[in-house]
C-alpha cells in the first residue's frame, strides 16, 4: 500500500514540531538570566535558591525537554514508516499538548500568543486532523490481521 498524503504530512508537521522545539531552547538558552530571575525571583528581587542551583534546574528541565524532543522526532519516524501505535501516540500527546495550553490559558491567565505557544498548538492541530484521516488510520493498520483492507474491525 502506498503512503497516504496525510501519513506524509503528519510526520512533517511533528518534524516542525521538533524543529519548533529546539529553537524554543535555543531562545531560552540566549534568555538563561531573564528566565533565571523570573522562574527563581523572590518578592524583593533577590533569588530564592542560589544562582548555581537555579542553573543546575534550568540545566535538568531545558535537558529534559530537548530528550522529549528526541523522542517525539523518533516518534514522527515511526508514524512515518506506518506504525499504528506510534500514530496513536502522536495523536495523544497532540491532545494533551493542546489541552495544557488550554489550562495555562484558562487558570492562569497565560495569553496564547505566537511568542508564547500559538505555533505549537497550530502544529498539534494539524498532526491531529492528518494522522486521524481515514487514509492514515488504513495505512498504519495494513498489516494488522484484525482489520481488513477498509481499516475496520472484523467481526
Amino acid at each position: 500500500m502506498k503512503r497516504p498524503l496525510a501519513t506524509g504530512l503528519g510526520a512533517v508537521l511533528m518534524s516542525l514540531r521538533v524543529v519548533w522545539g529546539f529553537i524554543s531552547i535555543l531562545i531560552y538558552v540566549r534568555n538563561w538570566t531573564a528566565i533565571r530571575e523570573d522562574l527563581f525571583s523572590s518578592g524583593d528581587g533577590g533569588l530564592i535558591v542560589p544562582a548555581d542551583v537555579a542553573d543546575v534546574f534550568l540545566t535538568i528541565g531545558f535537558s529534559a525537554l530537548g530528550v522529549w524532543y528526541l523522542f517525539y522526532g523518533a516518534l514522527a519516524g515511526l508514524v512515518f514508516s506506518g506504525s499504528n501505535w506510534a500514530r496513536i501516540v502522536a495523536m495523544s500527546f497532540a491532545s494533551l499538548s493542546i489541552i495544557v495550553v488550554f489550562l495555562d490559558w484558562w487558570n492562569a491567565g497565560i495569553p496564547v500568543t505566537f511568542r508564547t505557544s500559538l505555533a505549537s498548538v497550530a502544529l498539534d492541530i494539524l498532526v491531529l486532523l492528518a494522522l486521524s484521516a481515514q487514509s492514515a488510520r488504513s495505512f498504519a493498520r495494513r498489516n494488522d490481521p484484525r482489520f481488513a483492507s477498509t481499516g475496520e474491525p472484523l467481526g
